[in-house]
C-alpha cells in the first residue's frame, strides 16, 4: 500500500533542554460534555477513561517521576484509522485519499483529554500552565497505529 506524506516537522525542536514524549495507542477519545447520573456528572463518552487511563501510564512511564513547574509547550500528533473509502477494490490507498483528518472528533475536545491526563499523571500541576498548544489530527499511514505522539517542553519559566 502506498503512505502518503505529511508534515510532523513542528514536533523537531532541536537543542530541547527539558521536555518529555511518549506515545499511546489506541483510538482517541475526546473529553467534552457531561451527564448526570444518579445526582453524580459523568463522561458523554463511555471511551474515555479507557482512553485516560491508557494516556496516564503512557505519560508516567515516559516521565520516570520528572515534572514540569512552570510554563510548557504541549505538541501532539493524533493518528486516526483510515476508512474503507480511502482504498480502491484492490486495496490501495486511493491518490486523492485525504491526509489530514478533518472530521469529528473535534481536536480542541481531543487536546482537553490528553491536557486532563498530563496533569493526573502528575507531570504538570495545572493545565493551565500550557502556554501552547501545538496539535494536528492525521489519518494512519501503513505501520502507523491509531493513538497519540505527545511531546511536553519546558519553557524555563
Amino acid at each position: 500500500m502506498a503512505t502518503r506524506q505529511r508534515n510532523e516537522t513542528f514536533l523537531d525542536r532541536p537543542g530541547l533542554v527539558n521536555s518529555l514524549t511518549w506515545i499511546s495507542i489506541g483510538e482517541p477519545a475526546p473529553q467534552g460534555s457531561k451527564n448526570l447520573f444518579r445526582g453524580y456528572l459523568v463522561e458523554a463518552n463511555k471511551r474515555l477513561p479507557a482512553w485516560r487511563e491508557t494516556l496516564i501510564n503512557d505519560i508516567m512511564k515516559a516521565a520516570q517521576g520528572r515534572s514540569f513547574t512552570g510554563g510548557v509547550i504541549i505538541q501532539l500528533v493524533f493518528r486516526f484509522p483510515r476508512i474503507k473509502a480511502h482504498y480502491n477494490s484492490k486495496g490501495t490507498l486511493k491518490p486523492k485519499a485525504p491526509v489530514y483528518k478533518t472530521t469529528k472528533p473535534d481536536l480542541d475536545k481531543l487536546c482537553r483529554a490528553v491536557l486532563d491526563s498530563v496533569t493526573l499523571a502528575g507531570v504538570i500541576r495545572d493545565d493551565a500552565l500550557c502556554h501552547t498548544i501545538e496539535a494536528q489530527k492525521l489519518y494512519c499511514n501503513d505501520g502507523d497505529h491509531p493513538g497519540v505522539t505527545g511531546t511536553i517542553i519546558d519553557l524555563g519559566l
